[in-house]
């Protein structure tokens, strides 16, 4: 096995689309093992997707219920099992992942690295079936389509997320942006067993891998192991597409949705800026951070702690789109003055800038936010995928010095790019 460099991971392709990588660092206690499986967004798969992922996690062939799996979990030293998806960009990823004691915590000769690749694997390629094999089981199959369900409807009763998520629609309409990762429950009646197995097929056959290995480990002897458990069928694998950024519109798109409950809704969203893996991205994380998305941000201080008009209030920045979406919970008696105070904020920020207090507040908090993004197996290896979608390649430590070396004029420069899109209100 010839290994490769792969950012800061050591790195080997058992086959076209199918990646295998490992990261070795003492700084950790435990080991991580992760596999993604990746598929672009669609309509008609994201909901199979999204219940295949919880049955896989609750049925093996060789652990068929759930406690089978929490026992070989305990005889994995207390190892923790997870399967879900999550979404990079315009792509799907139905992700397994294992956690478990370094094996200097460990009996000397303990092979748990083996064992739980082996029980990782078996979660993703094969499910616990019914007597003919002809379909996934069916009592995990109709309670974990029960569950999801109600978690889908119970969205509607998470008045701040039921808005970000209508908002996201409409901001998007019309783009692969606009599909809700975790599915629709209007989908869910179309879904049987059978169906669900041959959708499990299909993405272990079709979907392009990027498998993890992080933590205290040799890496050869990691990959070597990752390649013996995860056998897959040798074939040509989707294309991932490539994220699209949002586009201004010509006037601000306002729109509004009646609601229940005792707080108004609000969601703002500026598009124009540069993208994750551009020259801007640093001046867009400054950018983000001072409107909303620091501690002391500029929303924060002026429309909830001077004015009092809002219960909560925070921007992000959508780093595949090029956009900051802003979202405030504000008393119906306040939104108009809400609304009006929350555009002149921005517009502020953009024609009279900032002090020099607020920028290097900023830039130390984006300094010590992407340090300790170094001790996050997870972070790693998340961005790692998401990189990968996007289409380049970065290590840590060059966006740290990107970060550093980014100037007010250049901030203020990208604020200036960036345009009123939509503006929505749940209330």
């Amino acid at each position: 096995m010839k290994l490769t460099r792969y950012r800061e991971f050591d790195s080997f392709s058992p086959q076209q689309g199918v990646r295998l990588l490992a990261y070795q660092s003492e700084r950790f206690k435990t080991i991580r093992a992760r596999v993604h499986l990746l598929e672009p967004i669609q309509p008609q798969v994201v909901t199979e997707n999204s219940l295949l992922s919880r049955v896989m996690g609750v049925g093996t062939e060789n652990h068929p219920t759930r406690r089978d799996i929490a026992r070989a979990c305990e005889e994995l030293y207390g190892a923790a099992m997870f399967v879900g998806v999550t979404r990079y960009a315009d792509v799907q990823s139905v992700v397994a992942s294992v956690d478990f004691p370094a094996d200097r915590f460990l009996p000397k000769g303990s092979k748990e690295l083996e064992h739980a690749l082996s029980l990782l694997t078996e979660l993703l390629t094969r499910p616990a079936l019914n007597d003919d094999a002809s379909a996934l089981r069916a009592d995990s199959f109709e309670r974990e389509k029960y569950q999801l369900e109600n978690d889908l409807r119970a969205l509607r009763d998470d008045k701040p997320s039921w808005a970000a998520l209508q908002a996201t629609k409409r901001i998007y309409a019309g783009t692969p942006a606009a599909i809700y990762e975790h599915g629709d429950p209007a989908e869910l009646n179309k879904i049987t067993a059978e169906s669900l197995l041959t959708r499990q097929r299909s993405l272990i056959r079709n979907a392009r891998v990027m498998a993890f290995v992080t933590g205290p480990v040799q890496p050869l002897h990691a990959l070597s192991v990752l390649a013996d458990k995860l056998t897959l069928p040798r074939n040509r694998r989707v294309s991932l597409p490539p994220p699209v950024k949002l586009r201004n519109h010509r006037e601000v798109h306002r729109c509004a949705d009646k609601g229940q409950g005792g707080q108004t809704h609000l969601v703002f969203t500026w598009s124009g800026g540069d993208v994750y893996g551009s020259p801007g991205y640093a001046p867009m994380l400054y950018a983000d951070a001072l409107l909303g998305g620091y501690g002391m941000n500029r929303l924060f201080k002026v429309v909830r702690e001077e004015h009092g008009l809002a219960y909560s209030i925070g921007s992000s920045y959508h780093r595949a789109r090029g956009s900051i979406v802003a979202q405030a919970s504000v008393s119906p008696k306040k939104t108009t003055q809400a609304l009006n105070l929350i555009r002149r904020e921005f517009a502020n920020l953009q024609t009279k800038g900032f002090t020099e207090a607020e920028f290097d507040a900023v830039r130390e908090s984006l300094i010590e936010d992407r340090k300790a993004s170094w001790d996050s197996q997870s972070t790693r290896i998340g961005d790692a995928v998401f990189q990968n979608v996007l289409g380049f390649r970065q290590t840590l430590e060059k966006q740290l010095r990107d970060i550093r070396k980014t100037t007010p004029g250049q901030v203020q420069a990208m604020l200036k790019r960036l345009k009123p899109h939509t503006e929505y209100l749940l209330g």
